[in-house]
């Protein structure tokens, strides 16, 4: 038992796909199948081109061989659920292969933001953890020699040299109170948010500052492009909340539907239902009333879709510039009570 608990964990890791290369997958597959290859015979290709990744490419075959959609057999490779929901509609909209290329370009984008992320964090986070760790040492090996040369009269006038002292004497508990501050409120939230269905979560997080603008345009952008896509397959809405419904790959897309559903069939327009859901932009119902007057609503939520995202992008690199400003402005004041501690003595002298 305990040996074939091993060997699946293993065909599990060995199934995983790195990130770099999921990209390359889908943006392959989709131009063999432009060529004219079959999806079998673009799979055996893609074994020759991606010899490291043999395992999964004869995995997603063997998936297809038993009778099991393309893109289901992703979510093993480590492709997300939402990106399989893209493929599956796309599937049933008759634009696989195009929106293989869309989603291929949604991965090296999400792939360029992170690698992004990481340049930025990566010099101010080990120059905080060496600094971190500066100050460990000072408190074991200075802290006692400045102490000595501290009389008590100095220390109980000075609020200054007691902040110092107090500071370096407690910094274990006081970084390990953040920590577990941290860790329990980040606990506190996840469990909170687990227990709530897809749409109680957005409505969630819409109701926090720091991310409620970048949670109102996601929704938006997955809404608005499915629509898109939807109509111009020539669904109705009614079809499209439909094949939704029963095929509940997206779970937030799912209790969407199902919610609109149960609107619409008491009157209700699908432009009020999205404004009063409160979790899309504010232009997300415009956009779709405009369609509707105009017949244009396909063109236009897939405009939408793509100017949404393409801001949602913008935003979120704008934001990452202000991350570094804010951890150096606290490297310095690590830095300060570092050299303020290696001064003390000679500022207790002077009567400071």
């Amino acid at each position: 038992m305990m040996k074939q608990r091993i060997l699946n964990s293993k065909l599990s890791k060995d199934l995983k796909i790195p990130k770099n290369l999921q990209a390359y997958l889908l943006q392959t597959l989709s131009e063999l199948l432009l060529e004219g290859f079959s999806i079998h015979q673009s799979l055996v290709f893609m074994r020759v081109l991606m010899r490291k990744q043999t395992t999964a490419i004869d995995y997603i075959i063997r998936q297809l061989e038993s009778g099991i959609s393309f893109e289901k057999s992703l979510r093993a490779l480590g492709y997300s659920n939402s990106l399989i929901a893209q493929l599956f509609y796309a599937q049933r909209q008759g634009r696989f292969t195009e929106s293989l290329a869309d989603a291929s370009k949604q991965l090296k984008e999400a792939h360029h933001y992170k690698q992004k992320l990481v340049k930025t964090l990566v010099y101010p986070l080990f120059l905080a953890v060496g600094l971190v760790g500066m100050l460990f040492a000072m408190r074991q090996f200075l802290l006692p020699q400045v102490a000595s040369f501290i009389s008590q009269e100095v220390y109980d006038e000075q609020y200054l040299v007691r902040v110092l002292v107090y500071f370096f004497t407690y910094l274990p508990q006081i970084f390990g109170i953040l920590l577990a501050f941290v860790l329990i409120i980040y606990g506190g939230v996840d469990m909170y948010l687990l227990k709530q269905s897809e749409m109680r979560r957005y409505q969630i997080l819409t109701q926090i500052p720091l991310v409620e603008k970048w949670v109102r345009s996601y929704s938006s952008y997955k809404v608005s492009k499915e629509i898109g896509h939807f109509f111009s397959g020539g669904y109705s809405i009614q079809q499209t909340l439909t094949v939704i419904v029963d095929y509940p790959i997206d779970p937030f897309l799912s209790e969407l539907a199902i919610e609109i559903q149960e609107r619409m069939l008491k009157g209700e327009d699908l432009a009020v239902i999205l404004d009063e859901l409160d979790i899309f932009t504010k232009e997300l119902p415009l956009v779709i009333y405009q369609g509707e007057l105009t017949s244009q609503t396909a063109q236009k939520c897939y405009l939408y879709s793509r100017k949404v995202y393409s801001d949602l992008m913008k935003d979120f690199q704008a934001k990452l510039t202000l991350v570094q400003p804010i951890l150096f402005i606290l490297i310095g004041m690590l830095v300060m009570s570092m050299y303020l501690l290696m001064m003390l003595p000679m500022l207790t002298m002077q009567g400071i």
